[in-house]
């Protein structure tokens, strides 16, 4: 019995018919038939009773198809499982809930391993995160809580703390901090690759309206050219401060301040393992610069 042969057992049992089912399994009607009589002969046994034109399993059939679909589950989970290491081990790939530390781990990267290719992206589900490192497809993910489990290695990244950015000539400007409470309402510029804290956001300021820009550099000329406020964090200010001229106001609120943690496999650890040293080497002035000399 071949694993083509269940499949075209229980494909016939869900259609009813070889015509419908050959169809849906882009094969001849009469390839179908020889390879279900092919099967019948190996086993000694039919597989359907035909009635009225249709083909109904007989309780033999019933058996294969029930425990032929367990079979193709578990193939189907066992070849995933394996191209997901064939991906690690030739392609890293990182996840993290935020921007800012993803970008750190891809600026230290670079100077301690210049020549191991690794991909990256943001996604604010924490459970696909940790489910994508429990299945094997990341190599590391980065969250804004530590995982204490035996099997892997946790440490702290950075902190970050969301601060509010406006031009001078705002009442609040003069502001030496700030809350969500008394932002709420007003409207902001964002930028949309923003991860955990457009959730924050959102969450902590619902009176308020959210501008989003897909298009980073469209993002970067509304916001020189108007007064609405944005966001920065204590990451990202020191490379935005090199070129624009804004007031950044720290919001005190607990949901705006975060520490990030890198969380990795320790069978994959190896691979990453300078990062923990070198990771408050960053220098932040190069935020978002994706030509930043590696030295």
């Amino acid at each position: 019995m071949e694993l083509r042969q269940l499949r075209y057992i229980i494909k016939i049992a869900e259609c009813g018919t070889m015509l419908k089912a050959a169809d849906e399994l882009f094969i001849s009607q009469s390839g179908l038939t020889r390879s279900l009589k092919s099967l019948e002969k190996e086993l000694g046994m039919e597989i359907f009773d035909r009635i009225n034109n249709r083909l109904v399993l007989n309780e033999y059939g019933k058996i294969i198809v029930a425990d032929g679909k367990k079979i193709l589950n578990d193939v189907d989970k066992l070849q995933t499982k394996v191209k997901n290491q064939y991906n690690l081990n030739m392609n890293m790939l990182i996840g993290s809930c935020a921007p800012a530390p993803l970008w750190a781990f891809r600026y230290t990267m670079k100077r301690q391993y210049p020549d191991t290719p690794f991909r990256y992206e943001t996604m604010s589900d924490a459970e696909k995160l940790i489910k994508g490192l429990n299945d094997h497809y990341y190599t590391a993910i980065i969250l804004d809580y530590p995982i204490l489990k035996d099997d892997v290695v946790c440490f702290k990244m950075c902190q970050e703390v969301l601060n509010i950015s406006t031009t001078s000539d705002q009442p609040i400007s003069s502001k030496k901090e700030i809350t969500f409470n008394e932002l709420n309402g007003y409207n902001f510029l964002e930028y949309s690759n923003t991860g955990y804290w457009h959730e924050v956001c959102v969450n902590n300021m619902p009176d308020s309206h959210f501008i989003v820009q897909d298009d980073l550099e469209l993002y970067e000329i509304l916001q020189k050219q108007s007064s609405l406020f944005t966001f920065r964090t204590s990451l990202t200010i020191p490379r935005f401060h090199l070129y624009e001229d804004r007031v950044y106001i720290p919001i005190t609120d607990q949901e705006a301040t975060l520490s990030f943690y890198l969380i990795c496999n320790k069978k994959e650890y190896p691979k990453i393992s300078k990062i923990k040293d070198n990771i408050a080497n960053v220098d932040w002035t190069h935020y978002r610069s994706e030509d930043f000399e590696v030295r």
